[in-house]
């Protein structure tokens, strides 16, 4: 190939949109093919360079949200076969929705009805805020899914795929942690005293200040009784 080829076959590699640097010629795929040219010690090429992409960051998993197909399970505590059994568990329920408030466990919005539909056991979601950290949750349902009372019964019913996690995950929204080295000596105490409190079986402190409860339920009282050292007790 002469020079005067060789310039006319630059000129339209340079119309074609290839970009000359150097000995080497960087292109875009071209319709037709220009094959190697030698001439004057200038080597000419078709270098098809793949596509450049940006390094993403991993996102952050986010934290399960309800299914919207299903509603998520709620905890079947209830017994509406007793009435009478029913009365005591829903004072035991009430008495936990004060402590939670009274701890900040949960939104100041929730009303008493959401909270009891949390333990009616039928599909639903409560609209209950957790403000407390997902381990002290996810330990929390453990522990009610598996507590038995005094006569080595379930206080709370078990239904098939329930579990602690899908409790956390679908009912609250939250990831589940269950690295229990998380928790203050505090927050185990109150996880234990609100099993304690939602057993009807479990006597309560009796109030001697005159007040208008029956029962003494300040967390000094109840550490007396979960110690074992209250012996003034009475049943709900």
């Amino acid at each position: 190939m002469t020079q005067e080829e060789l310039q006319k076959a630059l000129e339209a590699l340079g119309k074609s949109g290839i970009t000359v640097n150097g000995d080497l010629v960087l292109s875009k795929h071209v319709e037709h093919e220009i094959g190697n040219v030698e001439a004057g010690g200038i080597g000419i090429q078709n270098v098809y360079a793949a596509p450049t992409t940006k390094a993403t960051k991993p996102k952050k998993k986010a934290a399960p949200k309800p299914m919207t197909g299903a509603k998520p399970m709620t905890l079947s505590y209830f017994k509406h076969s007793n009435n009478g059994y029913l009365r005591k568990q829903k004072k035991r329920v009430g008495i936990v929705f004060r402590k939670w408030n009274d701890w900040g466990w949960i939104g100041s919005k929730v009303s008493t009805e959401e909270f009891e539909a949390l333990f009616e056991g039928e599909p639903r979601h409560c609209n209950i805020t957790w403000k407390k950290n997902t381990t002290m949750l996810s330990v929390l349902m453990r522990d009610l899914l598996e507590h038995q009372n005094c006569h080595g019964e379930n206080m709370i019913e078990k239904q098939t795929g329930q579990s602690a996690t899908s409790m956390v995950e679908l009912q609250f929204g939250m990831s589940p942690n269950f690295d229990q080295t998380r928790l203050t000596e505090d927050d185990l105490f109150k996880i234990q005293l609100t099993v304690y409190l939602l057993d009807p079986e479990n006597p309560l402190p009796i109030r001697k200040d005159g007040g208008d409860d029956d029962y003494d339920l300040s967390d000094a009282a109840m550490q007396e009784v979960l110690a074992g050292n209250l012996r003034s007790t009475k049943g709900i």
